[in-house]
């Protein structure tokens, strides 16, 4: 539903590097792995916000990525060190124009889902974009 959502507004998806010689993107703490063949250290991506935005600059106007991001930090019921993300830049865009598509795209991914914007949390119906304040 997102890559169908972000394509017909004409984002193009492209797929960066995982492993980079140098650690960037967010802040976080990167995993280090070997390279047998190189006999060097190569850094997971904490995300893949460099490579887009070089894209961006480069002449696309609209890209995204969905894929796997390494963070090397605590683990707990609500945080895992692998997980899948969608990023997303789009060039002369604001902040208004980046909070539309946003809500755009959630309210139409829990329709897709759930059947409706309303969905059941804990035990109750709830539209999670119903009166969202923009400040």
């Amino acid at each position: 539903h997102v890559r169908r959502f972000l394509d017909e507004r004409g984002f193009v998806e492209v797929e960066t590097p995982v492993l980079a010689m140098r650690a960037g993107g967010a802040t976080a703490r990167p995993f280090v792995t070997d390279h047998n063949e190189l006999k060097m250290s190569l850094y997971m991506r904490v995300a893949p916000e460099l490579y887009l935005k070089r894209l961006i600059v480069g002449g696309l106007d609209r890209v995204y990525e969905i894929g796997k991001n390494f963070r090397n930090e605590g683990i707990d019921p609500t945080h895992n060190p692998e997980f899948t993300m969608c990023e997303f830049y789009w060039a002369y865009a604001d902040y208004n124009d980046l909070m539309t598509l946003t809500e755009d795209m959630l309210s139409s991914l829990v329709e897709s889902v759930a059947g409706s914007h309303e969905i059941d949390y804990d035990h109750d119906g709830v539209d999670p974009l119903q009166d969202v304040a923009r400040s």
